[in-house]
């Protein structure tokens, strides 16, 4: 996947105001499994822009919220990262990411274009639930706890991104019909560029994209 870089500039005469530009990425597949989270938040002021970039920087973490967070692990597509627990880490830990065509990795698994998480843990008082992260900010966290003993969390980034207005935002909360629903921009293979142009007229908030 091509690195782009996104240069949102705000034409609204003053109609964001306070509110900010919200972009949503999906995984390709079982994208109905997860809650989501906006990925980018941005409050450019009035003739400004703000810039991102998009990669295949892909992490992952475990979480208990409100009791246990894990460290992020980076994991490539193609990569899976064992999570284990033990009497020193009874609560879990990644081991190092190893290619998840590898005899190590018992079925299931990941495809080339997939990051992985497996649960190897035993006997845990309560089941992590996995969320991914895409240029270290969160993306997704699964609707399901990840169970233990095998049990895998794939995530495979699509090059849809959703694009919304609204308040700002903290953790997963949305649900796909939720993300869909908003403006699309599916990035062509190759880009490395991508300007955003948000204006004002009729009432709603409207986006322009021009790739290059």
């Amino acid at each position: 996947m091509t690195t782009t870089q996104f240069t949102v500039t705000n034409n609204t005469n003053g109609q964001l105001d306070n509110q900010f530009i919200l972009v949503f990425l999906t995984p390709i597949n079982e994208s109905q499994n997860w809650l989501y989270a906006a990925w980018q938040q941005l409050n450019p002021g009035e003739g400004g822009s703000q810039f991102f970039t998009l990669n295949q920087d892909i992490s992952g973490k475990m979480i208990i919220p409100n009791q246990f967070e894990t460290n992020t692990m980076t994991i490539a597509p193609g990569y899976v990262s064992l999570y284990e627990n033990s009497t020193a880490s009874p609560q879990g830990q990644f081991g190092n990411p190893i290619v998840g065509s590898s005899p190590t990795v018992q079925p299931p698994t990941v495809t080339v274009q997939q990051a992985g998480i497996k649960n190897m843990t035993s006997a845990p008082a309560q089941a992590p639930y996995a969320q991914w992260l895409v240029n270290g900010n969160l993306t997704v966290q699964s609707i399901a706890p990840v169970s233990a003993g095998g049990t895998l969390s794939a995530f495979e980034l699509d090059t849809k991104l959703y694009w919304a207005i609204g308040n700002r935002q903290v953790g997963a909360n949305f649900k796909l019909n939720q993300v869909t629903s908003n403006t699309v921009y599916n990035l062509p293979a190759g880009t490395t560029q991508v300007d955003v142009n948000l204006t004002y007229a009729n009432n709603q908030f409207q986006f322009a994209f021009s790739g290059s």
